[in-house]
């Protein structure tokens, strides 16, 4: 979505003094048949991010390491990461129907035995899906209800991840899982269905730079500077989020902001940095 550069400013301001400014970084690229990065607060239908935020980078990082959900939070806040994404091109999208069922934990039981017409083994079937399984003849089950929704899929998208952690442990783990394609969960990108290749994977020397436009996108927009001639597209989403009780909550929303075409994202130049092929704004 396209927005007017006035409509609203990132939530966390203007905190470089906060952030970390690594010496070296992992860079490697990422991609997949098809990703979808849904966005907040929309629920029917599924439109997506062109760009993943933050949120869904750290939660990628986490998987491959084999980190618990909602554990990584602090590993992964501004004081402790640099993180930089690098649309290598924006992908066009796809609108897919694709049929869901209720997986949540209280719609979910054990299949009887006597119930399972095809394999006779146990399985794992959604609680409403029964109520018709009484019934003679499997034509019943188109009965059953689901829910189908409507996602915009990105197609063929290619990212450049530039990414260091200040725990030096984790980090060098990190890089050895992804030189090694060690993932203790598959990477995907956004949906679990789309399973990512990841490769190109090297270290790189973060110097600062003086540009005044970079090739990543930035997460929040206080270093952009909007410049007649270039068209900016910014999509709110969670920035940085920490672990609660009953899970997590997002403690800064920031506007994923890049430029659209061939054009360069203009940025206030004390921000930049120059990192592998690129020059980049660090979160």
């Amino acid at each position: 979505m396209q927005q007017d550069f006035t409509d609203y400013a990132s939530d966390g301001g203007d905190s470089s003094t906060d952030r970390y400014v690594p010496d070296t970084c992992i860079g490697f690229d990422v991609t997949a048949d098809f990703a979808h990065f849904r966005k907040v607060g929309n629920n029917s239908a599924k439109p997506s991010y062109r760009v993943p935020p933050r949120t869904t980078v750290a939660g990628l990082l986490a998987g491959i390491l084999g980190m618990p959900r909602d554990s990584y939070y602090d590993l992964f806040s501004p004081s402790s990461s640099a993180v930089a994404v690098v649309p290598k091109e924006l992908p066009h999208t796809y609108t897919m129907g694709i049929t869901t069922v209720n997986t949540n934990e209280a719609a979910i039981q054990y299949l009887p035995l006597e119930k399972d017409w095809w394999d006779g083994a146990e399985m794992l079937t959604p609680e409403s899906y029964l109520e018709h399984w009484d019934k003679s003849g499997r034509q019943d089950l188109m009965e059953t209800p689901r829910q189908r929704d409507t996602y915009e899929m990105l197609v063929d998208p290619v990212y450049r991840v530039y990414v260091a952690l200040t725990d030096e442990d984790v980090h060098d783990e990190l890089r050895e899982r992804l030189e090694n394609s060690r993932y203790h969960y598959s990477p995907a990108l956004g949906l679990s269905e789309c399973i990512a290749d990841i490769r190109n994977v090297d270290t790189h020397t973060v110097e600062s730079a003086t540009t005044d436009a970079v090739d990543s996108a930035a997460y929040d927009d206080s270093a952009v500077v909007p410049r007649p001639g270039i068209t900016i597209n910014r999509e709110r989403a969670p920035l940085y989020m920490e672990a609660t009780d009953s899970g997590r909550r997002t403690t800064a929303f920031g506007n994923i902001t890049y430029a659209t075409g061939d054009d360069r994202l203009p940025v206030d130049a004390s921000r930049t940095h120059a990192v592998g092929d690129h020059e980049v704004v660090l979160y």
